[in-house]
């Protein structure tokens, strides 16, 4: 029998799945997502991957090697308030530690937003002061007691939270991950006091220098918890019911897999638990096709996503941001606005502008028939002729040109004078410089030339929008790969089991150090990784992984002394020697100078180490993606059609090519159209196309 290798990845709009089979043939499906019931969508995606492999849902599930999952569970829970009521529990006199945080500084607002001070408002805080309790104890910088513990005063403090209407509980005291016998005992007598109660110790979660950032993700997780985990464990057994033999995994923030009891363990790591999947998946495809560098765009329904990829690794940030709160968990870096293919236009004062608001899956825009009754992206792009309305969704899904072009007509072209196909190209015109100035801020405000990257473009409107917005940019090549309208989904697929494991310990060299060897003791920093490395491999062992199978990356939190921020610096393989810790530095040094401009470094100040971080990782089953022959098939008897397409204000005739034109090596002048049956891709006047050999389709400006 077949092996199958599955990931799902559930948006905000559609389900995406990808399966796998031995041989390395992909299949990609998609479904519309059902809000009450996510797992609903997954089933119907894996009915049609069983339907098309011969099988019924039951046999393609028992014979399913590895099954991964991406949700917006806990992203959706956040940003619409919904996580359980927290109880928080701090040393005395931190009690106002969230209501402070660090002033505008720490509120998720960008730098020009900070200025504008007439509006500045901060967002309250993640647990109400009501809720938060001071208990009697101190430990010092060092971990030593300086005040005990007093039972007492938790006994009441937990008692006084559970009549506030405590559902879980948070601990985060001062210094605990110096010492965490104190915040052990509360979690003890929590239990003792409120049975059954669940609690998250910032000791055993995130033991890290900061003590906002600390107790704000403790607090997030502790609330995220009991949803996540209800919302996995409803998941699980809904595919078990169905015939899955294999544990579920569920993809973090981090880029890697853990099992569904890890994570519910760390149900803040999950919060970018979708996006992240798209910049595995770019990583992995351009590693395969010498593309380095890497600019991921991901436009969906909802949402336009964008990362980076430098020198086959992603990158990555030292903290998740997640509505206004930045939580102190490392992640994949992407950035977000909100325009996608359901982003809703409109004309306010005069000005036509596009998104952030979202039509959704219900009613999603007004093309679908569903009772939508506002102009989207998607009403603009099928009115000016680049989707066509019997292919949406493999023709699932028939388009209704007229409600586009309605819509339109009342809420844009009426209000402002134009035709409906000017104010269609206005929609689109506009959606594209949004997510042209994203990527620019992601790449040429952190002094990255676009120039240097090739574009992938993913999603199921990505393919569509990125001949205009990649062109814009100057990057030399736009890449649309196979798997684009699932792409997150099969990133997903790609990734391994991971562990991350970190702890605080900070190491100072003093100003003026120029052999920082010896001023950071490499034992010690040897020291500190070890016992970071047997953490994490036992946890992956406990997850069913081989420990011989487990590698390491090493890295720490460095800054220059009497400075805030901190930037993350890996350590090579091998064994610490004070020859390694020199490059670090230096390395760190080159970084920041990278970061903030040449001559930014202070050296003299000397530098501290803050944080130690481990990730561990061990490969999980996967089939090899298949090359040298296109899924599809290759050539057709019939040549490629036409379509009318307004474009640059006129109309104008495209060529259009579908999946079974498609072979390695075919060449396609722009203006074109390619339908495939899950995304349309779009290849500009004065572009041209070639497909790869992995069946991607990579547009170039003509020389």
């Amino acid at each position: 029998m077949p092996s199958y290798y599955v990931a799902s990845d559930i948006g905000g709009t559609f389900t995406d799945t990808v399966v796998i089979d031995d041989n390395g043939r992909v299949g990609r499906y998609k479904s519309s997502t059902v809000p009450d019931n996510p797992a609903e969508g997954v089933l119907g995606t894996l009915v049609d991957a069983a339907e098309e492999h011969g099988v019924d849902l039951g046999e393609l599930l028992a014979d399913v090697e590895m099954f991964a999952h991406g949700t917006t569970i806990a992203t959706n829970a956040l940003l619409e308030g919904r996580t359980k009521r927290v109880g928080l529990i701090q040393t005395r006199g931190f009690g106002d530690t969230l209501t402070t945080m660090r002033g505008f500084k720490g509120s998720g607002l960008e730098e020009e937003e900070i200025k504008r001070f007439r509006t500045l408002v901060k967002q309250p805080p993640a647990v109400p002061r009501s809720l938060t309790e001071e208990v009697t104890e101190r430990v010092d910088y060092a971990g030593r007691v300086v005040c005990p513990l007093d039972e007492d005063d938790v006994r009441r403090a937990v008692a006084r939270l559970r009549d506030a209407g405590a559902e879980v509980f948070a601990v985060s005291l001062l210094w605990s991950f110096a010492n965490d016998a104190h915040e052990r005992r509360v979690g003890e007598i929590v239990a003792e006091e409120v049975p059954g109660a669940s609690v998250t110790l910032s000791s055993a979660f995130l033991p890290r220098i900061g003590e906002y950032e600390r107790t704000l993700t403790t607090a997030v997780n502790a609330g995220l918890r009991p949803l996540l985990g209800a919302s996995l464990d409803s998941f699980e057994s809904t595919l078990a019911e169905a015939g899955l033999r294999t544990g579920p995994l569920l993809m973090q923030s981090g880029g890697g897999l853990a099992t569904f009891a890890e994570a519910e363990k760390r149900a803040a790591a999950a919060v970018m638990s979708g996006p992240v999947g798209g910049v595995v998946a770019s990583q992995y495809l351009g590693s395969r096709d010498q593309h380095r560098n890497i600019v991921t765009t991901d436009m969906g329904g909802t949402s336009f996503d964008v990362g980076l990829v430098l020198d086959e690794r992603p990158v990555m940030s030292n903290t998740t941001l997640i509505g206004r709160d930045r939580l102190a968990l490392p992640s994949v870096a992407v950035r977000a606005i909100g325009a996608g293919a359901g982003s809703i236009a409109s004309v306010r004062g005069g000005v036509l502008t596009v998104g952030p608001e979202s039509a959704g899956a219900r009613p999603g825009p007004a093309c679908y028939g569903r009772g939508g009754a506002r102009p989207t992206v998607a009403d603009a792009d099928l009115v000016l002729g680049y989707l066509n309305p019997d292919n949406f969704l493999g023709g699932r899904l028939t388009l209704d040109v007229e409600r586009a072009r309605a819509a339109i007509e009342e809420h844009i072209a009426r209000p402002t004078g134009l035709t409906v196909e000017q104010a269609a190209e206005g929609i689109k015109t506009i959606v594209d410089a949004r997510m042209a100035d994203l990527v620019r801020q992601v790449t040429v405000e952190q002094g990255y030339d676009p120039a240097d990257f090739a574009v992938f473009a993913y999603g199921g409107a990505g393919p569509l929008h990125a001949f205009s917005y990649g062109a814009e940019l100057g990057c030399p090549r736009i890449v649309v790969p196979l798997t684009a309208s699932v792409h997150s989904a099969f990133g997903i697929g790609s990734s391994d089991l991971t562990m991350v494991e970190e702890l605080s310990k900070p190491l100072q060299a003093p100003p003026g150090t120029t052999d920082y060897g010896a001023a950071l003791p490499p034992e010690e920093i040897e020291a500190a990784f070890t016992e970071l490395q047997d953490k994490a491999a036992r946890g992956l062992v406990e997850a069913g992984a081989d420990r011989e199978t487990v590698t390491f990356t090493r890295s720490v939190e460095i800054r220059f002394r009497a400075q805030i921020h901190v930037l993350t610096v890996s350590f090579d393989d091998g064994p610490i020697t004070a020859e390694g810790v020199n490059a670090m530095v230096a390395r760190f040094i080159d970084a920041y100078e990278g970061r903030f401009g040449k001559g930014s470094a202070f050296p003299e100040a000397g530098v501290e180490i803050t944080t130690f971080r481990v990730v561990a990782a061990s490969p999980v089953p996967r089939a090899e993606l298949e090359t040298g022959r296109l899924p599809q098939g290759v050539g057709s008897v019939a040549g490629p059609g036409s379509r009318r397409v307004f474009s640059d204000g006129e109309w104008t005739d495209a060529a259009v090519y579908r999946a079974e034109h498609l072979h390695e090596g075919l060449r396609i002048d722009g203006l074109a159209i390619v339908e495939l049956p899950d995304t349309t891709v779009v290849i500009g006047s004065g572009q041209e196309a070639v497909v790869d050999r992995l069946g991607g389709i990579v547009i170039h400006n003509r020389p």
